[in-house]
């Protein structure tokens, strides 16, 4: 092969390596970017868990929904003498007296707000994985529309985050109070990011700074009449959205902007990971407004534009894992 052929060719292949490192590189002020292609494999589902315990049906309140799993990483065990229960008082003081030493993650199943369960195959691989990867791994269920429209099931997501850090379920679980994250996929991904966004507020915690990352895929984040537009979601997507907010147009329902991450990003909210697939059914332009506005609040976002039509959890090949596992790491330590 002649000098000059060699020499184009290595251009070429230079060329070829800054572009992939340009499509993953932070931009200045320290997000990241990148645009994947995934194998059409929940890669969790397809491991088999040595050591993770799964505690099943732990109650964070009275309601036969309000219960969640705690996945356990290997080679840890729940403190029997200290029972956390769902009527346990919590204070500011008593939180911050109380820490344990595990960072934790309190996952959000999906199913259109309507069905769906923290129990189902994909969703308990995924709790077992993020626990095999460290995370003490808080897996949700909460009540469901049409029966109970929004807020409900935001009410009881940030009922079980209340949970969780009770100083009883921070000792039983070995859980570092200064590193919890949220997981969420489709509705749990609307619900995960909704409850970042708004916890600043919240009325338990005087710091109101208790979620460090945020992991929503396909989730959500505008549920509006914009949702409805001709590059919106589909006629049926729209019923089940005003379902759940309990509204029968969107031109009279001011739950869809309450119930709209996109509505409420401050400069308190946290970082967040942010997976979509191109050509899915939630359109892609939620994610990249969502993405958009949380940066022009200098809120630091890793978005991951995913080729394609895998939707939510059917993200997570084994690639795409690993950049979860990874942004969760480095932001929970």
């Amino acid at each position: 092969m002649g000098t000059g052929r060699r020499s184009l060719l290595a251009a070429i292949g230079v060329l070829a390596v800054l572009a992939a490192l340009a499509a993953c590189s932070p931009d200045p002020s320290g997000d990241r970017n990148a645009t994947v292609t995934t194998d059409p494999v929940i890669y969790p589902l397809s491991l088999r868990y040595h050591g993770v315990d799964v505690v099943a049906d732990v109650p964070y309140g009275a309601d036969p929904l309000q219960r969640l799993d705690v996945c356990l990483p290997p080679d840890s065990e729940p403190d029997a003498t200290a029972t956390p229960t769902p009527t346990a008082p919590a204070t500011a003081d008593a939180d911050a007296r109380t820490t344990g030493t595990r960072p934790a993650v309190m996952m959000i199943h999906g199913g259109s707000w309507s069905h769906g369960d923290k129990a189902t195959a994909a969703y308990r691989s995924v709790c077992q994985y993020l626990a095999s990867q460290g995370f003490v791994t808080f897996n949700v269920d909460y009540r469901l529309a049409p029966t109970d429209p929004f807020p409900a099931g935001y009410d009881d997501v940030r009922r079980a985050l209340d949970w969780v850090f009770r100083p009883t379920t921070l000792t039983t679980y070995d859980v570092d109070r200064e590193r919890v994250g949220l997981f969420g996929g489709s509705a749990g991904g609307n619900l995960a990011a909704l409850l970042a966004v708004t916890d600043h507020d919240s009325p338990t915690y005087a710091d109101g700074d208790r979620i460090r990352a945020v992991v929503d895929l396909s989730g959500p984040t505008n549920l509006t009449a914009r949702s409805t537009e001709a590059d919106g979601v589909s006629a049926s997507f729209q019923r089940k959205q005003l379902l759940y907010l309990g509204c029968r147009t969107y031109t009279q329902c001011p739950a869809a902007e309450q119930a709209s991450p996109e509505y409420h990003v401050t400069a308190d909210t946290p970082p967040f990971f942010i997976g979509h697939s191109t050509d899915e059914f939630i359109p892609l332009w939620e994610s990249q407004e969502f993405v958009s506005t949380l940066r022009s609040h200098d809120v630091p976002v890793t978005f991951v534009q995913v080729q394609g039509t895998a939707h939510s959890i059917a993200q997570l090949d084994e690639a795409m894992s690993k950049r979860v596992v990874a942004f969760l790491r480095d932001r929970l330590g």
